[in-house]
């Protein structure tokens, strides 16, 4: 059930992305890779973990904390775990809340990441996953490097 609910997620990610998408940046850590031929903002690392981000209509209009408590709770009732939320400012001083989760692959553990950013009518959603060791290893340069997102909106 988790493995169905994990693929759509992304799934409908895609779908959601692919609807419209608008240019953001940041400065990524070395491991990811960006998907050159691709419209998307997505990332790779060589093993796998993976980062996207995709932008959904601030309707109703709500606050990052109304949106950050939205989302734990949504993600929770899906069976994911919640481990820590981080607020935060970026470089340029746009507020962020990251939300982190654990959930069950199959015989792995996972790890599933949203950085929730409001701006004005948009909801960006950074977001990123992978297996949970992977994960943790690039957790702190993944964290570093969201304090660099920008959305250009």
């Amino acid at each position: 059930m988790r493995n169905r609910t994990l693929i759509l997620s992304f799934f409908v990610c895609g779908l959601l992305a692919a609807c419209g998408s608008a240019p953001y940046t940041m400065t990524a850590p070395q491991q990811f890779k960006r998907f050159e031929d691709d419209r998307e903002f997505k990332l790779i690392t060589a093993d796998g973990v993976m980062l996207k981000a995709r932008e959904m209509d601030n309707y109703p209009q709500a606050s990052l904390e109304f949106w950050t408590d939205a989302a734990k709770q949504h993600l929770e009732k899906s069976g994911y775990i919640h481990e820590t939320t981080i607020c935060f400012k970026t470089t340029e001083k746009k507020d962020a809340c990251t939300l982190r989760f654990a959930l069950p692959h199959g015989a792995e553990d996972w790890i599933f990441q949203e950085t929730i950013f409001v701006e004005g009518d948009t909801l960006v959603l950074v977001e990123a996953t992978g297996e949970f060791q992977r994960f943790k290893a690039i957790e702190k340069d993944l964290d570093a490097a969201l304090t660099t997102f920008r959305p250009n909106l």
